[in-house]
């Protein structure tokens, strides 16, 4: 293993499929790397014969927090206390896994070492590994391993590698993320690419070399609604010269629907014990709002509720289950209120319906 001492990143869980190596009748020298399988010969009825009894010196490895990256190597040892040999018939591992030498079986009173290697190039964040083991032993006839520990990136984005910033027009809103180099080399960074009509950003060092602040400010008098934008921070590592980071935005106004497009998904025709879909309606500091809504589409059932604080309401959309016609759902939902500013929010609405 090669230990590399980093800081904690997001967790990010892997594919638990698997990888294997196992055993035939044809006999294959030890020591070879790949991805077929592993093939030992003993005879079964001799094997059978006779008592077994071997155990694993330990159940799991830990490798603690490396660098992404790093090969990590361990070998689990697997102890034969009994009178007749025990064939390893097969191997079964989490990718990107890998066994690197198995031996074909072990001796009575012998132990015999089965070598795993990770490669962390693709790996980032919690690493659980599985790994099982099949023997010709009735008494223990598979072993699950535990293969686990943490990789970290070079650099690495914290809490997540993008930005989630939603404000008021008029008003605004910022967030930050910090930028945490785990490399030896002290990095800068050298320049932000994005689109400005939105927001702006800004740079701050708290660590030279080590750690950076960049804030995302959403423009009280930009575009209202939602956008996605790529925000691209050029660095001086040579690993990763380039951080790619999501900035999500939202900016509405005081009177504003929640979501602003509605879409019901499919439903079938009859279909009764579905949970409505909610769509919400806010007055940004209002103590009397009211509204009263209608809809262009068909069968559409709306129930509103206002809130107890005179600021919101809460709607709950459903279709109509008797008489609602099969096809594509298209139409608004139109909310008609008491705020002189924004008298009507027209909200789109979508869906499919399909025979039962």
């Amino acid at each position: 293993m090669i230990p590399l001492a980093t800081k904690r990143i997001v967790f990010l869980a892997l594919s638990p499929l698997f990888t294997s190596c196992g055993s035939s009748p044809v006999m294959r020298p030890s020591g070879g790397q790949d991805s077929a399988t592993f093939k030992q010969t003993f005879s079964s009825q001799s094997i059978a014969s006779e008592q077994q009894n071997t155990a694993f010196s330990e159940a799991r490895f830990d490798f603690g927090e490396v660098l992404s990256g790093a090969l990590v190597e361990h070998e689990f040892a697997l102890r034969n206390l009994g009178s007749a040999p025990v064939v390893i018939e097969k191997v079964s591992m989490t990718p990107p896994l890998l066994v690197t030498q198995m031996p074909h079986a072990v001796a009575p009173g012998a132990e015999g070492k089965i070598h795993f290697q990770l490669d962390t190039t693709s790996v980032e964040g919690k690493f659980e590994g599985t790994i099982l083991v099949s023997l010709s032993d009735p008494a223990l006839p598979q072993t699950r391993l535990a293969f686990s520990g943490l990789v970290t990136p070079p650099i690495e984005l914290s809490p997540r590698p993008a930005f989630f910033v939603a404000g008021q027009k008029g008003t605004g809103n910022q967030a930050v993320i910090e930028i945490v180099n785990h490399e030896s080399p002290p990095l800068r960074i050298e320049k932000i690419e994005h689109p400005a009509e939105r927001f702006t950003t800004k740079v701050e060092t708290l660590k030279p070399g080590q750690r950076y602040r960049v804030t995302l400010a959403l423009k009280p008098d930009g575009p209202t609604g939602r956008a996605s934008d790529t925000i691209l921070i050029r660095t001086s590592s040579k690993r990763m010269p380039v951080l790619k980071v999501a900035a999500n935005t939202y900016l509405y106004e005081r009177v504003h629907a929640f979501p602003d497009v509605v879409e019901l998904g499919t439903w079938r025709s009859g279909e009764a014990d579905r949970a409505p879909v909610v769509l919400m309606i806010h007055q940004e500091g209002g103590t009397d709002f009211k509204v009263q809504l209608s809809t262009d589409v068909p069968g559409l059932t709306l129930k509103s509720e206002r809130g107890p604080k005179g600021d919101r309401y809460q709607v709950e959309l459903e279709p109509v289950s008797e008489g609602t016609r099969v096809g594509p759902i298209r139409g608004s939902i139109f909310i008609d209120t008491n705020d002189r500013e924004f008298p009507r929010v027209v909200v789109p609405v979508s869906g499919q319906i399909v025979e039962r």
